[in-house]
């Protein structure tokens, strides 16, 4: 416990957590400091663009084979959350069905993010992970969302509900959840980083490279700031039912060591798939869940993503995976 209490420690004085709780205290005394949304999409696309081409680099250097059994593993775990995720926030939290859907599809999903501070907290204290974790992250994105949203169209069905709305169709959500903006440049990222040139990619070092970290600090000062708005508006909400946000990183995260140690992955590796099991999605998965399950309370869902469950990860769960990655590995 004592090491766990050092590792978390440690990892709450980096930049980046030190700026996304800067970003928290600004709201909390209600400071006049505003992102421009322009700025926010901006450092959006760097960084997912940075992340597919770390990712795309390295993958010049794997075989397909070496990642089949972490990829069908990932689509796995993701599933495997979805249903934690449904019947843990419905039986025990007694949300809506619509709203255990949309909880569900974000908790079976994974956080960029979350996947980034995992990354920048092994290369501090130098250890080393599969080279092909960003394919993993890609390919976590979409299934629990499409699932989720196939489930509520069963249930609305049931009910005798139907939608008129053309961005509620599965080809519009299917579009969405594997080449919404997130994926799409997940993808594009590691296409670019797998077949461009050396001299080419040296040349964009600077921004996708060089300047990466600031960038993401500010992204994290900006997604503070969201968080916290995100829970301040939530009203005649109980915070007992909120537990659960808490709850599903830790089993997500257990699940992601047990697994990747079951499948002879590394000790960085097996917390890295921690992590992106233990996560959630407030990217890729709120824009398909807003349009396909129109009856889930944003609010609920990314509320918790985003204002609980990724500050609990960011501060408490990297190092508890890591501790955890260790008693296995």
């Amino acid at each position: 416990m004592e090491q766990i209490i050092d590792i978390a420690y440690s990892n709450l004085l980096s930049p980046m957590i030190l700026f996304f709780l800067l970003g928290i205290i600004a709201v909390l005394v209600n400071s006049d400091l505003k992102v421009p949304a322009a700025f926010y999409s901006g450092y959006t696309m760097i960084i997912l663009f940075t992340i597919g081409i770390k990712g795309g680099i390295e993958l010049r250097s794997v075989s397909l084979l070496d990642m089949l059994p972490t990829m069908i593993a990932a689509i796995l775990l993701s599933i495997a959350m979805l249903f934690i995720a449904y019947f843990l926030v419905k039986k025990f939290f007694f949300h809506s069905v619509p709203d255990a859907l949309g909880i569900a599809a974000h908790y079976g999903s994974v956080s960029a993010v979350t996947f980034i501070a995992g990354q920048a907290f092994l290369e501090k204290i130098a250890v080393d992970y599969e080279s092909y974790m960003s394919a993993i992250l890609v390919v976590m994105e979409g299934p629990a969302i499409i699932l989720a949203i196939i489930l509520y169209k069963m249930y609305a069905q049931k009910q005798g509900e139907a939608t008129n709305n053309p961005n509620a169709s599965l080809g519009h959500v299917f579009k969405e959840a594997f080449f919404g903006k997130s994926i799409f440049l997940l993808l594009g990222g590691i296409f670019i980083g797998l077949v461009a040139h050396t001299d080419g990619l040296t040349m964009i070092k600077p921004l996708f490279g060089d300047l990466f970290y600031g960038i993401l600090c500010i992204f994290l000062l900006h997604m503070g700031m969201i968080a916290t708005q995100s829970l301040m508006k939530l009203k005649n909400i109980r915070p007992l039912s909120f537990l659960f946000a808490f709850i599903l990183p830790i089993i997500g995260g257990t699940l992601g060591v047990i697994t990747g140690n079951f499948i002879g992955l590394s000790v960085g590796g097996s917390m890295i798939l921690a992590i992106l099991t233990g996560s959630a999605s407030y990217i890729a998965a709120p824009a398909a869940i807003e349009q396909a399950i129109p009856k889930a309370n944003s609010g609920v869902y990314l509320g918790a993503a985003l204002g609980l469950t990724l500050p609990f990860n960011l501060i408490l769960g990297i190092p508890f995976y890591y501790w955890l990655a260790t008693l296995f590995g």
